[in-house]
C-alpha cells in the first residue's frame, strides 16, 4: 500500500514540528517522528481498520504525547492518503473546516 500525504498533510505536519521544536527535547521530537513513521508502516501493511473511525471513510490515530491526531483516508487498494496532522488542545470545528 502507498501512503501520500495532502497538501494540507504537509504543511500541518510543518507548522506541528516547529511548534514542538519551541516545547519539546529533541528526543520527543524524534519519537513523535517515529510515531508517524509506524502508524505510516502499519497502513502500508494494510492495518487500516486498526484505527479510530472518524468518519464513514476517514480515520485516525493518536502520535506523539497522544496530543497530535493524523487523519488518514483510504483513497483505492492501492493508496491511503494522510489528510491532516492536527493539536488535539485546538478548536475540534477546525478539523471539519480543514478535512473540506
Amino acid at each position: 500500500m502507498q501512503i501520500k500525504l495532502s497538501q494540507i498533510a504537509k504543511i500541518s505536519l510543518r507548522d506541528q514540528i516547529e511548534f514542538l521544536e519551541k516545547t519539546w527535547s529533541s528526543r520527543e521530537i524524534v519519537i513523535f517522528l517515529e510515531d508517524i513513521r509506524k502508524v505510516s508502516g502499519d497502513l502500508k501493511q494494510g492495518k487500516f481498520r486498526q484505527f479510530q473511525k472518524y468518519s464513514s471513510d476517514i480515520r485516525s490515530a493518536l502520535i506523539g504525547k497522544k496530543h497530535v491526531r493524523m487523519f488518514f483516508r483510504k483513497e483505492n487498494e492501492k493508496q491511503i492518503r494522510i489528510l491532516l496532522f492536527f493539536d488535539v488542545l485546538q478548536d475540534p470545528q477546525k478539523i471539519i473546516d480543514l478535512l473540506k
